[in-house]
C-alpha cells in the first residue's frame, strides 16, 4: 500500500477549491434571483462574476496538472447549494439573512483558498500559489463591502419585517422593559 504523496493531497484540495467555487456559483445565483435589496444583489452579482473568473482559473491549473474537476466533488456540493436556494425563496427577512449566507460562502472561500495557497507553495506550485493568493484577495475585497453594508442591510431586513422605527445605526437601546426583558426571576 502506498502512501499520499503531498502532489496527492495538493491535487484534491485543488478540486476541492473548484467543487467550493461551484458551490458558490449556485448559492449566488440564488440569492441573487431573491435578493430585494439592489444594493445587496448588484454586490453578489459582481462576485458571481469573480467566482466564474476563479472555475476558469482553477479548471487551467487543474489542466496543468492534466487533471479534471471532481465531479462527485462538484455534485455533491451543487446539492447543497440547491437546498441554500430553496432556503432563500421561503424565508423572510432577504437582505440581512441573504448577506448573512453570501458572507459565510466567501470565508469558507477565504479558508479554503489559503489551504490551497500554502499547499500549493509547498508542492513546488507556484502558478497555483498565486491564483489562491489572487483570488483570497478578491474574496476578502467581497467580504469587506459586506461588512461596508451591514447597517444598510439591516435597515432593509427591519423594513421588510415591517418595523417602521427604529434606532438608527451606532445607537445602543437597552431591551429592559421590553417584550418582557425585565421579568423578576
Amino acid at each position: 500500500m502506498s502512501h499520499p504523496t503531498i502532489e496527492d493531497v495538493f491535487l484534491t484540495h485543488l478540486q476541492d477549491a473548484h467543487a467550493l467555487e461551484k458551490l458558490v456559483d449556485t448559492a449566488l445565483g440564488a440569492l441573487i434571483s431573491t435578493a430585494g435589496a439592489p444594493e445587496l444583489r448588484d454586490l453578489l452579482q459582481h462576485h458571481r462574476e469573480l467566482t466564474r473568473a476563479h472555475l476558469a482559473a482553477l479548471e487551467d491549473r487543474l489542466a496543468a496538472h492534466e487533471q479534471h474537476p471532481s465531479a462527485p466533488k462538484d455534485s455533491g456540493l451543487a446539492a447543497a447549494a440547491l437546498a441554500e436556494g430553496l432556503l432563500a425563496r421561503v424565508r423572510a427577512d432577504h437582505a440581512g439573512k441573504h448577506a448573512r449566507d453570501a458572507y459565510t460562502l466567501v470565508h469558507a472561500a477565504v479558508a479554503g483558498y489559503e489551504l490551497l495557497r500554502h499547499l500549493a507553495q509547498r508542492a513546488g506550485d507556484t502558478a497555483t500559489a498565486e491564483v489562491a493568493a489572487r483570488h483570497l484577495a478578491d474574496e476578502r475585497a467581497t467580504a469587506a463591502a459586506v461588512d461596508d453594508k451591514w447597517d444598510l442591510l439591516l435597515d432593509v431586513s427591519l423594513r421588510h419585517a415591517g418595523v417602521l422605527s427604529a434606532p438608527p445605526p451606532g445607537t445602543t437601546r437597552s431591551l429592559r422593559g421590553i417584550a418582557g426583558g425585565d421579568r423578576q426571576r
